[in-house]
């Protein structure tokens, strides 16, 4: 689990974390770039590339969505060494100062060390409130 507090609304948030475009703006740790490569209703096809060329592709699918509070996505990685399903859920909740923005994951896949997967998560908020323009 991440959590950051980022000075913006709950709508500003919610929004750039339920559109794939928006996401590709973001979502990533600082060594890497997003790109989406497919968009398909609810479900979408991204690939983090790293500045060395190596590539993370996946498809996500929005499995559930509530205005304002949360985002749930159900993620399937392309990597062999990266099977089944890991869910991430985005949690908002306004506090003093902002929105708390807090993301938990389920069934991370084991190639994936939880200490990395938390410091990806951590600079891709910080990415997130520049996106935003940290502006309530």
């Amino acid at each position: 689990m991440v959590s950051r507090v980022i000075p913006a609304s709950r709508p500003a948030l919610y929004a750039a974390c339920c559109d794939p475009r928006a996401l590709a703006g973001w979502r990533f740790p600082h060594d890497m770039m997003a790109k989406v490569e497919r968009l398909d209703g609810n479900t979408y096809r991204m690939s983090l590339t790293y500045r060395t060329g190596k590539a993370d592709t996946f498809e996500a699918t929005f499995v559930e969505r509530v205005p304002d509070e949360k985002v749930v996505e159900r993620i399937r990685f392309d990597a062999a060494d990266r099977p089944g399903e890991m869910v991430m859920t985005t949690h908002f909740a306004e506090v003093a100062g902002g929105t708390k923005v807090t993301i938990t994951y389920e069934s991370l896949p084991a190639s994936i060390s939880r200490e990395d997967n938390e410091e990806g998560s951590r600079q891709a908020l910080e990415n997130l409130a520049k996106f935003v323009g940290a502006a309530i």
